[in-house]
């Protein structure tokens, strides 16, 4: 595994760009999810990959994206099973990054795309591989054992068991803090819990979950 980290920009909500650019590093790989090709230019950032069906791209931006040396995936046998950004994922998976970062895969009008872009974290987890999906307020995770979140005091922090139950979920730093508990999955006992400082301590015996930091003030 290599210590270069992977960055895909699906096709989503991608409002601030400047807030992504800042994000990546010119050591980084940027896998464009077919029209998330579309922000990533407009960062004035030269995509690695464009991965998908490419049913996103005109033929202006296809264009745009010819006279660059980008690589394109796309498997038409796989596309008819997989969305563009499982396909994406996968492709990440095979360059071995130390790291995977999902940027504009959450809002819109598509309640069923979030959530399917939510539950793919399951895959770089089951790789061994951290991940995460952003927005400008928003930091989507899984963990299993032990996670520390970083923000600021009064931010969001919702836990959601994507297992039957977690058990031994211990939190340090949160304003309602957990003492060993068990969550069950669909309950909202873990809901908008708060950062009391700049970090917080997620610990849990058993289980898979599912964590959302999410900033109180947009920055």
């Amino acid at each position: 595994m290599t210590n270069r980290r992977v960055f895909l920009f699906a096709n989503g909500d991608c409002n601030d760009l400047e807030f992504y650019r800042r994000q990546i590093k010119p050591e980084d790989l940027v896998v464009c999810v077919d029209g998330g090709s579309r922000y990533v230019l407009a960062m004035g950032i030269r995509p690695t990959v464009v991965v998908g069906d490419f049913d996103s791209i005109d033929q202006e931006l296809r264009r745009i994206l010819e006279k660059l040396p980008v690589e394109w995936v796309c498997d038409p046998a796989v596309a008819q099973e997989q969305s563009d950004l499982e396909m994406a994922l996968d492709y990440a998976l095979s360059l071995k990054p130390s790291e995977l970062v999902i940027c504009s895969a959450l809002g819109g009008s598509r309640v069923d795309h979030a959530l399917s872009n939510i539950f793919l974290l399951t895959i770089p987890y089951r790789a061994g591989v951290s991940a995460r999906i952003i927005d400008e307020r928003q930091t989507v995770q899984l963990v299993d054992r032990q996670l520390t979140v970083a923000g600021e005091a009064g931010d969001y922090v919702s836990l959601f068991p994507l297992t039957p139950e977690v058990t031994g979920v211990v939190t340090e730093g949160l304003k309602y803090p957990l003492y060993g508990e068990t969550l069950y999955f669909a309950s909202s006992r873990g809901l908008s819990n708060e950062l009391l400082s700049e970090s917080a301590r997620i610990t849990a015996a058993s289980g898979l979950l599912l964590v959302i930091h999410t900033k109180r003030t947009h920055n």
